[in-house]
């Protein structure tokens, strides 16, 4: 359920052109007026935590997402990436600090997002998740990471890979090499635009880190990222 409509019908959508694919969640009926949609059971489900961490397992996600979803020739209720991307950097500067926090210097975010709309304008476009982090991707039977809860774009799907290569790194080296291996997997993918991506939306994921007050080595590296 979801009190915005729109968003019912976004998702759904996307949905729909995934159908089939067994690593994204299945829709079995929706009701858009009602903002809700009915969805496959995903067993086990647990979330995917260190499933995560295996290249294996992210490549076949990620290529189930980018291979089947053409671009529809009617008109689409989806919109482009570089309004997602707005949305996230202004949900950054708006969500408030905890005692001892602190925040991403606003020079920085802007750069980041400056980045990141070079980026939409230059890449492929395809159908994007556009909220593929650990909690919401569930193990799903056999093992098999399923892709739940999009928030769908039109853009590159290479921003799709962010979250699954920066996650537990530490260095650029590091960074570097996952980056590489993950695209040896992944048919399509360019290991330049996801290390551009990981730049740019390095900022994004150390906001969160800066507000709660942690100052640990993987917010460091983030931090050293956005430069």
């Amino acid at each position: 359920m979801t009190p915005d409509p729109a968003i019912a019908a976004q998702e759904a959508e996307a949905l729909a052109l995934w159908s089939g694919t067994p690593s994204v969640v299945g829709l079995l009926a929706r009701d858009l007026t009602a903002g809700a949609l009915l969805l496959a059971d995903v067993a086990p489900g647990r979330p995917a935590g260190e499933h995560g961490r295996r290249l294996p397992e992210v490549a076949v996600l990620l290529r189930e997402l980018r291979l089947r979803t053409p671009r529809p020739a009617e008109p689409s209720v989806l919109r482009p990436l570089a309004e997602r991307i707005d949305l996230l950097f202004g949900l950054a500067e708006r969500r408030p600090v905890t005692a001892g926090g602190r925040r991403v210097a606003p020079a920085v975010l802007e750069r980041a997002r400056a980045r990141c709309l070079e980026l939409c304008g230059s890449g492929p476009v395809g159908l994007v998740h556009g909220d593929l982090h650990a909690a919401n991707v569930l193990v799903g039977p056999g093992g098999r990471l399923v892709a739940i809860d999009p928030r769908p774009a039109w853009g590159d799907p290479d921003f799709d890979a962010v979250d699954w290569v920066l996650g537990g790194v530490l260095d650029l080296t590091a960074l570097r090499r996952r980056i590489a291996s993950l695209a040896s997997l992944v048919p399509g993918q360019s290991p330049e635009r996801v290390l551009a991506w990981c730049r740019a939306l390095a900022a994004l994921e150390a906001a969160p880190r800066l507000r709660a007050g942690r100052d640990d080595a993987e917010t460091r590296f983030l931090l050293s990222l956005a430069r």
